[in-house]
């Protein structure tokens, strides 16, 4: 694995595997036709935003350009509860999620934190309370942001999401002052901060997987910032965060919001505020006629075909063309995901009824672009299918590929953090002491990869033949060939990327 990158994976389902063998995470609903007794289920196309490859910047938004369009969004948006709870029913963050926020050195820290939570003096409490008061005093007295409806204290979210305001502040105001006149301002200005900080909260825990509207706004976002830009938001959001768990003062949490402002920057700032704001005011199925009426739409438009890997734009028909593609994939995004294989990945949901493959039962879950594919069989064996390859061509029998899949699991069973070596230790303290939390957490996975790949090895060698690059194994009495990779949608997605023209099993832990 070499870099960093951003995953977005426009799914109907996604769900967690850890070695099952069972449906893919990338697999749709099944539609059967009675017809030809073949199993019918939507297409995804895959494309590759990688970062660096083309520049990016955010597309200039004025403070009236903010304004205008906020002042328009907002008129929709139905409040309901305080803007925690609002936020989180936004995101679609449950109950079964509240661990969402971040792993800090070794330790989970949750929304309502769970014996993690880092306790301030009783005048440290005080003060920071009365200082938060007096901050809010000016923009809307009370408790202005909500960080006090669950107690009378700020916790470790309330003061994640203080730095958070902080950082954002004169973009802030500007949103304040544009609502201003709406029934309950106060509310709408920290339903949006909340919403931002919940949706950066996504992308630091260990595996990072958004649905919905935040999937969808992650599209907006590389519409409007570009691919690099938003992956240096998550960087620097993570490194706020930690700044905001370990302060204790107001102060302290201000240089954390300054420090994550100068990343932002003003520009930013504006395109996220926009971006919530477009999201948050109606239905999944209404974003993208907000989308269409934000300042910027064209330009936006024009940045997302450059980075999606369109040739360069040029001319207002070509504009308009660009335009149209980041509206599909507004709508049609549904799953985000976190790659440590250096592009943004989108697996795209095709227009129209998909198809069966031709030949014994089994079904398309991911159509490349190149055309090759890759195939859920109903004994739930996963392959990858080279462009002009077909069901007919998997062997009907595989007993080699189960007995790999057998031991990858088990081999995954047998993983803890007590076989990492001392080298893959203290790689992982040092991105941890540098606040590279992203990067702790890929080098565990693939130090994890590494254990289950040798263990496997060992287990057969001699019997099969070990590659270092390309597929990682040949049967040599077949020729059959077998992948063994983490069952994740980033790993499923871009091995398909990676070796289009091979046919080879998915061997999933």
């Amino acid at each position: 694995m070499e870099g960093v990158a951003l995953l977005v994976v426009l799914v109907l389902q996604a769900a967690c595997a850890t070695g099952a063998t069972g449906r893919g995470l990338l697999a749709a609903p099944a539609a059967r036709s009675s017809a030809s007794g073949m199993e019918r289920e939507a297409v995804y196309d895959v494309d590759v935003i990688e970062p660096g490859r083309v520049a990016t910047c955010p597309v200039p938004l004025t403070r009236e350009d903010l304004q205008r369009a906020i002042s328009r969004l907002v008129r929709s948006m139905q409040l309901e509860a305080g803007p925690r709870e609002e936020a989180r029913r936004l995101l679609e963050l449950g109950l079964e999620e509240e661990w969402l926020a971040e792993v800090y050195r070794d330790r989970v820290l949750t929304l309502a934190p769970l014996g993690a939570e880092v306790s301030l003096s009783p005048e440290a409490e005080v003060a920071l309370r009365e200082r938060y008061l007096t901050w809010c005093g000016k923009r809307g007295g009370g408790d202005c942001l909500g960080l006090l409806d669950d107690g009378p204290w700020l916790r470790t979210d309330d003061r994640r999401i203080l730095a958070l305001a902080l950082a954002l502040g004169p973009v802030v105001d500007e949103t304040r002052e544009a609502v201003a006149r709406e029934l309950n301002p106060r509310a709408v200005v920290a339903l949006v901060v909340w919403t931002v900080g919940l949706y950066l909260a996504l992308w630091v825990v260990p595996e990072p997987v958004t649905k919905g509207l935040a999937a969808t706004l992650t599209v907006i976002l590389v519409g409007w910032l570009g691919v690099d830009t938003v992956w240096g938001l998550m960087d620097g959001w993570a490194r706020m965060a930690t700044r905001a768990h370990e302060a204790s003062s107001f102060e302290e949490l201000r240089e954390a919001g300054e420090e994550f402002a100068r990343v932002l920057g003003r520009e930013a700032a504006r395109g996220l505020i926009l971006g919530v704001g477009a999201v948050a005011g109606g239905a999944l199925g209404q974003v993208a006629s907000r989308v269409r009426a934000l300042p910027g739409f064209v330009q936006a438009g024009v940045q997302w075909e450059a980075q999606a890997g369109g040739a360069g734009v040029l001319g207002r028909a070509r504009a308009e063309e660009a335009a149209r593609a980041l509206v599909e994939a507004v709508e049609s995004v549904h799953t985000v995901a976190v790659s440590a294989e250096g592009g943004l990945t989108l697996v795209m949901l095709k227009k129209g009824a998909g198809g069966g493959t031709p030949g014994r039962g089994g079904s398309t879950v991911i159509r490349h672009r190149g055309g090759n594919q890759q195939v859920l069989l109903g004994n739930g064996q996963r392959w990858h299918l080279p462009r002009g390859k077909w069901l007919g061509d998997i062997p009907a029998k595989d007993s080699v590929g189960d007995q790999l899949q057998e031991a990858v699991t088990q081999a995954a069973r047998e993983w803890g953090p007590d076989k990492l070596s001392f080298g893959e230790r203290d790689a992982i303290a040092k991105a941890t002491k540098r606040g590279k939390y992203w990067l702790a957490r890929l080098l565990e996975r693939e130090a994890r990869g590494r254990f289950v790949h040798r263990r496997v090895q060992d287990q057969f060698e001699g019997l099969l033949e070990w590659r270092p690059k390309g597929v990682d194994v040949i049967d040599p009495a077949t020729g059959h060939k077998y992948e063994i990779l983490s069952g994740t949608e980033s790993n499923l997605t871009l091995h398909g990327r990676r070796m289009a023209g091979e046919l080879f099993r998915m061997l999933t832990f």
